[in-house]
This record gives C-alpha cells, structure tokens and sequence, in this order.
C-alpha cells in the first residue's frame, strides 16, 4: 500500500512540473505576440479616433462659417432694418420672398439643416424655412427661450450653440423624430446696431452618421460620444444605449476613467477604449467665429472609439494548427515525464529485470529524441521569427521563419552578416539604440524596424530582445521578431478611407487642402499658374424629387466617370458635398481653365444617364451642370479666397440660364 501511495504521488508530480515548465516556456513568446496586438488594435484605434476628431471639428467648423456667413447677407439685414423701422409689409415684400427663397434654397442645399429662423430683437419668429415655408410672421415667440437668451448679448461673430437634443427632422419627404442641435448668431447692421438674430437647426444624427466610424471600420470597431454630464450623444447602439441616455448611469466605472482626464485609453474586459475630449468652445480659432457659448455642463464632449481587445484565446483560434503543436508539445512532457516516474520505479523495484528495463530506457532515449526534435522544428516555424546575436551583432542563429522572411539560406547568414546590415538606413538608429540596452545593465530593448530583403521588399517588423548572461557575463542576445505588414496596410487603409468620398470614388474636402497647400506654394515658387473650377449639377434637387435619391447617385456617379476622362492625370479633382465639386487645375492659365470647364460642360451634356424605371426598362436622363472658373493667386494664404471667387462666377452662371461656364472677373 505504502508502494502504492509513492508512486501515486511520483505520477501527479511529473504530470504537473512538465506543464508547469512548458508554460513557463510558452508564456513570454504569447504574451510579447498579444502585447504586439494590442500595440496594433491601440493604433489602428489611435488613427481612427483621430479621424473622428478632425472630421467633427470640420464640419462643425463648416456648419458655424455658414451661419456666420448667412448671417452677414445684404438682404437679410436689410429686411430686419426694414422690420425694425416699421416699413409696410408691401413696400418689402418682394426682398422678403427673395430672402425667403434663399433661405429655403439653403436648407434644401446643406441637407444638413432642419430648419432656419429668422428672429428680430424682441424674440419674434419673422421667417422659418426648412420643414415648411412661413414668409410672415407666425406669432411664435422664442423671448424665454435659452437659444434667445444666450445669443441676444453676444457680440459680433459669436455663435451660440445648444446642447444636442431630440427635435423634427424632414427625411425622404416625411417628417421623424431625431436628434437636432441648435445654432444661433445675432445679426447686427452695418452701424453695429443689433437687428435681430439667426438660428440654424442642425440634424446631429445626419452629422454624426458622416463620421469616419460609419464607415466599415472592422468586425467590433464601435463609437462613443458622451457630454460633460456623461449622456449619450449617438444613435441607438447594441448594447442598448439610445440617445440622452446617461452613460454615468449604465457604466460607472467606464464613466469616471472617461472623466477623470482629457484623453488616454481604458482596458475594458473584451475592449480597449481610447478617447480624446473636444471643446467646440475652444475651436474659435479654426473657424470665423469671434466667440462660441454652450449652455452649462454640454461641454466638452467626449468622443472615443472601442475595439476589440485581443486575447490569447482569439490569438489561439486564428491558427488550429497552433492548438494543435501545443496541445502536442504538453502532452509529450506529461508522457516523458510520466515515463521517467515509471522507469525509476521499475529500477527501484523490478531490479531483477535488468534486461527489460534497459530496453525500457532506450524506448524513453528515443521519445526525448523526438520531443527535441518537436521542440526545435516549432522554433524553426514559428509565426514569428526568432534570432541570437553576439555582443558585436554578429548573427550566431535565426529560425527558417525569418530566413525565408530575409530570402537568405541558414549557411549564408551564420557568423556572416551582422543583423543591422539588413536594417534599411532610416531604421537602423533605432535598432542600434535597442541593442545598445540589451548590452547595458538592462539587458533588454525593443524596436520597430524595416528590414531589406534579399529581392529588394521592405517589411516592417517590431523586434523585442533579452539578453542570455552566465556568471554576470553576456553570452549573446535572443531576439523575437513580428511581421506588421498587416498592421501598416491597415493604417494605409484608413488613412485613404479618410480622404476618399466613399459614393463617387472622388477625393473628399480633406485632401483638397493639403493638395492646394502644395500645389500654392509650387505654383509660388516656379511662377506658373494655378486656376480652380467650382461646378455644381444643375437642378440636382428636381432629380432626386422626381426619381429619388438612387437615381441622384447615379448621376453623381456618371458625372465622377465623366469629368475623370476630361481631365489630365496631375488634375485634382474633389466632391466638396451634395452635388458640388471642385477641380484644382495645376500649370493651367486662366484661358486654359475655360477651355478645360467648357470642354467639362459639354461633354457633361452629352453624356446622360441610363436608369430603370416603373414604365419603360431603361431611360436616358440628361443633365447640365454650371461652372465657375477663377484663378488662384500665388500670395493666398489659403484656397478659400479662390473658392469664394469661383463660387461668384457659378452664382452668375445660375442666373444666365445654368449649363454654362462663367469666369469670375472681380
């Protein structure tokens, strides 16, 4: 019995110690590769939330230039003089059917906008256009209202903006329930005399639903916008979170990491969170506006991006085979060591049966011989590459893995190259300054290098390295090395997803400006010219009324194939929004600018459009665009001047009939 209990014991021992020793083993090569994920997933998060970031702030910026540029209209301080001298409603009515017009013409543009309110200085609406066309006064009276109270003392240029909040909004024809955010600017006369005020109603959901995170983005990738007050400013999210809800509430672990700082990143249990806050009231600078006011606690916003948090689990399921070699690996050390308990028992107690027991043992010498070999061919084909450097960096070993990644063989590389020889120039700094801490006391760095290989491809790497010291002497260093070629392909692809208008495959807003910055100061320097044409599709709204909105994509499209073979290959050319589109034409003087619009009008014209319809299998609709053309002047510190130019000759193309090119002469 006694026999019986020591070797039970002996059993669970070596069953135990070889997990534990293979663990041990395993742990740092899956704990540096999930570090390296997460290095990844925090990036790529990083990129996105930076995305989110400028693409609010632009179009906030935008939404806040456009009221303040509504706001200094002739027209619209000439009818709230006329109102506030008390001129007869006939000897005005014709300046207010064109402000009304233009007003209505400006909601239907921007489809952005719910609504727009002209107020005069007692709180009194006097005309709204957006939902419905009111051209009088409606009696409806905004005095105790907070948009009125916060706007009726800001000077010149200052913006009031509410908080966002549940408000009408006109979709397809029908009127919904959506979120809405308010913005107000007093309008003052040319004497600086307060006239009134002008309020803009902002579709929140319609702005945010334009944010780079609408796009596909990754199985996970998921939003987050919450006030100072922790509620929740987007749609309604799966994890049952719906508009004005309180995320203080729901997660109030989340929210006070969220509202401790003013960025950083949370680890949740499945997710990483990272966030940056955003205070419209300090973008003053980016846009026109002289001052922003919020009512209290709306602001900042917090606005972040959620990704999944990667696991050794996930990490295990990306690859079977790997389950497998482990599963494999863990129970040859439980079966040696199993075996080794077994042949000391038999030594032990079998002493008369020499014979077998030698036998026995050259059974185990062969077992541990194929447990070795097992051991080194997962070494040798491992995901990641694996290399020993001695103290001059001199390469004394390196698995099949990174000899095929580099294209060398094994009897070309040993003890003949030093590593930073495949390091590229640009890199190689910071791979001398990694193996620098691993021959100091540290004995340990890290870095991210492009390593050159054998046909000439570059591929991206991180390497983390440890030294291997005997007796307080350096023997040589032990290096792991990960691919991230996935990794930057994914920055590339978010970076262009950034830039590109995802219906029409024509660059966006965004890259026109850093373009035109270039293409200005090229321009400076070689003294040629620069010339830049606005276009804008003629009686777009008619089309998407009358065949709606799929019909009006299509057209957008055929006009984006179209202007693209009408065009030279250093010609750029960009959708601003809606149906309006800019092209900046380099080393293009003004009479070639021309010829280049008429040349884009005609052949606009000529091209219509094939749809379905209910009738007739196929239709060709036809349609025009009218262009402005101006040129840029080399001394501008920015495009928005020429834009502005070209935008007057568009304007007097409009009014000479549409379908026509006008250059602006101011």
């Amino acid at each position: 019995m006694m026999r019986l209990k020591t070797l039970g014991a002996r059993l669970v021992i070596a069953t135990i110690v070889p997990l534990l020793l293979v663990t041990a083993m395993l742990y740092p090569i899956f704990r540096t590769h999930l570090e390296a994920r997460l290095d990844s997933s925090r990036h790529g998060a990083t990129t996105l939330l930076n995305a989110e970031y400028d693409a609010l702030l632009h179009d906030m910026n935008e939404s806040f230039n456009q009221v303040l540029a509504v706001a200094e209209l002739p027209i619209l301080r000439r009818h709230l003089r006329n109102v506030r001298e008390g001129v007869a409603l006939k000897d005005r009515e014709d300046t207010l059917e064109q402000l009304a017009a233009m007003l209505e013409t400006l909601v239907t543009h921007f489809g952005r906008y719910t609504r727009l309110v002209l107020i005069d200085t007692t709180g009194e609406e006097l005309l709204e256009a957006g939902s419905r066309l009111l051209p009088y006064p409606t009696g409806t009276r905004y005095a105790q209202t907070g948009v009125f109270r916060g706007t009726k003392r800001l000077p010149p240029r200052g913006l009031y903006i509410s908080a966002p909040r549940l408000g009408e909004s006109r979709r397809e024809g029908k009127t919904v329930t959506t979120a809405v955010i308010d913005i107000a600017t007093p309008v003052f006369g040319q004497n600086g005399q307060r006239l009134g005020m002008l309020l803009f109603t902002l579709d929140w959901h319609y702005l945010t639903a334009s944010l780079p995170h609408a796009i596909d983005s990754g199985e996970g990738v998921r939003a987050v916008m919450v006030d100072d007050q922790g509620k929740w400013l987007l749609p309604n999210t799966e994890e049952g979170l719906r508009f004005g809800d309180s995320l203080a509430d729901r997660y109030p672990k989340v929210w006070h990491d969220l509202s401790s700082q003013l960025q950083g990143e949370i680890l949740l249990d499945d997710d990483l969170l990272l966030f940056r806050t955003q205070d419209i009231r300090t973008a003053a600078e980016s846009n026109k506006a002289g001052t922003i006011v919020t009512p209290p606690a709306s602001q900042p916003w917090q606005l972040g991006i959620v990704v999944p948090r990667p696991s050794l689990a996930g990490l295990l399921a990306e690859s079977p085979w790997q389950i497998a070699v482990l599963g494999l690996i863990y129970l040859l050390s439980v079966i040696v060591g199993v075996l080794w308990v077994l042949s000391l028992h038999r030594q032990r107690y079998l002493r008369r049966q020499a014979m077998e027991f030698s036998r026995e043992a050259q059974h185990l010498s062969r077992e541990s011989q194929q447990y070795a070999g097992e051991v080194q061919d997962l070494y040798e084909n491992a995901p990641c590459g694996y290399h020993s450097l001695d103290s001059d960096g001199r390469i004394v070993k390196i698995n099949r893995t990174e000899l095929e990644w580099l294209g060398y063989r094994v009897d070309e590389v040993i003890d003949k190259w030093h590593y930073r020889d495949f390091v590229t120039p640009d890199t190689r700094a910071a791979f001398d300054d990694a193996f620098r801490g691993v021959l100091s006391a540290g004995q340990e760095g890290g870095a991210e290098c492009v390593l050159m290989c054998r046909d000439g491809t570059r591929l991206p790497v991180v390497i983390q390295a440890t030294a291997q010291v005997i007796e307080g002497c350096f023997q040589y260093s032990r290096a792991t090395v990960f691919d991230l070629s996935e990794r930057k392909q994914l920055e590339a692809r978010l970076a262009e997803q950034a830039m590109v208008d995802p219906l029409t495959g024509l660059w966006n807003r965004r890259y026109l400006k850093g373009q035109a910055a270039k293409e200005m100061a090229r321009a400076c320097r070689r003294g040629t010219s620069l010339s830049l044409i606005v276009i804008d599709l003629d009686h777009f709204k008619r089309i998407n009324d009358t065949h709606g909105h799929d019909v009006g994509d299509l057209v957008l499209q055929s006009f984006a194939d179209t202007a693209r073979t009408q065009l030279r290959e250093g010609d750029i050319l960009c959708r601003m929004g809606g149906e309006e589109f800019i092209v900046l034409l380099p080393d293009t003087a003004p009479e070639q600018a021309m010829q280049v619009a008429e040349r884009l009008r005609l052949a606009v014209s000529a091209t219509p459009v094939e749809i379905e319809t209910d009738v007739v299998a196929t239709v060709r609709l036809a349609y025009t665009a009218s262009l402005g053309v101006a040129r840029v002047a080399p001394d501008e510190a920015s495009l928005e001047p020429a834009i502005k130019r070209a935008d007057e000759g568009l304007y007097a193309a409009k009014n000479a009939g549409r379908n026509c090119v006008h250059w602006y002469a101011g």
